[in-house]
């Protein structure tokens, strides 16, 4: 649960200043502290159910490793700028408090392809969980920080009737470059320093909420030397396309780079005489119109040309 306050960065949150969110990029968290944009995913049957499970999942982690544990679903800590709401503190004699996280998978693709068969953690849950331990019982109620940061924590797994289990021990580095990157992200927003979009998929929705396409509106890029690789990146995009070669994969990763580059342009001019144009497909997608000229023009001073169908043996996916 992020934070009611939009005061500090919830562990779910952080994990996007790391480039680690599947859900999250930088520039979406910045539309939401800056800007008040709604970022909150509507909830599916699997969040539901996980819901459901999770104080059966809490009594069985009890039992399996001998824990007290305090559930506390709806507590929001913070502690600086950071904060977190664990799915419970658990209690081991001789070690003391620690945080619980628990996951639930609900089929074994997922399980082999995102945990790697419980060989590995996905990183944004190492940072989660790492976070909840910082922040620990939070800051004191006068008003004043004290080291009240948790020794341990826990990942509880469950995966399709079975339970995994996942110790953690403190990561001092990591907790100072949590804290450091919050410092900078609420810098930003105070700032009013927008990043620019990272280019994912996840990004999408809410670019074309904040970034309609305008008719007729010309983003000319073509002197700035540092857009040079986007020409390679269109020629790569229009190659890849028109060959249908079977790596859509590609093929929609540049797309929606380049529509995040666009923003509410419609037409983009790129160094070598490279061009590329919007277009609305349906009522909320966008597709794009790339131009690739077959001798590509001069590029600005200083700058590396791989831009035209001739050089695309040099650029691999």
């Amino acid at each position: 649960m992020p934070d009611p306050d939009r005061k500090t960065l919830s562990a779910t949150e952080s994990p996007a200043l790391f480039g680690a969110s599947p859900y999250l990029t930088r520039w979406m968290l910045y539309q939401k502290f800056a800007n008040g944009e709604n970022l909150d995913k509507p909830a599916d049957e699997r969040m539901d159910w996980g819901k459901k499970m999770q104080p059966i999942i809490i009594s069985q982690v009890s039992s399996d490793r001998g824990l007290e544990v305090v559930p506390n679903p709806d507590a929001y800590v913070r502690r600086g700028l950071l904060g977190c709401t664990r799915d419970a503190t658990i209690i081991a004699p001789g070690i003391g408090p620690g945080a619980l996280e628990i996951k639930c998978v609900f089929d074994y693709r997922v399980w082999m392809q995102k945990w790697n068969g419980g060989k590995t953690v996905p990183r944004e849950i190492e940072l989660q969980l790492q976070q909840q331990m910082y922040v620990g019982e939070g800051d004191d109620k006068r008003g004043y920080e004290f080291n009240s940061s948790y020794d341990w924590g826990l990942i509880a797994v469950w995966v399709c009737a079975d339970m995994y289990y996942f110790e953690r021990k403190p990561v001092p580095e990591l907790w100072t470059d949590l804290e450091r990157k919050a410092i900078g992200f609420f810098s930003d927003v105070r700032s009013k320093r927008e990043p620019d979009p990272f280019g994912a998929a996840v990004e999408l929705p809410l670019l074309n909420k904040l970034y309609p396409m305008q008719p007729g509106n010309v983003l000319d890029l073509s002197a700035d030397q540092d857009h040079v690789k986007t020409s390679e990146k269109v020629s790569l995009y229009d190659h890849l396309k028109s060959e249908k070669s079977g790596l859509e994969a590609n093929v929609e990763k540049y797309r929606v780079e380049l529509l995040a580059l666009a923003k509410d342009a419609e037409y983009v001019k790129l160094p070598c005489g490279v061009s590329f144009r919007v277009k609305r497909v349906g009522k909320a997608g966008r597709t794009i119109d790339a131009y690739i000229p077959e001798t590509p023009t001069a590029a600005p001073v200083g700058a590396n040309v791989l831009a035209g169908r001739h050089y695309l043996s040099q650029l691999a996916p």
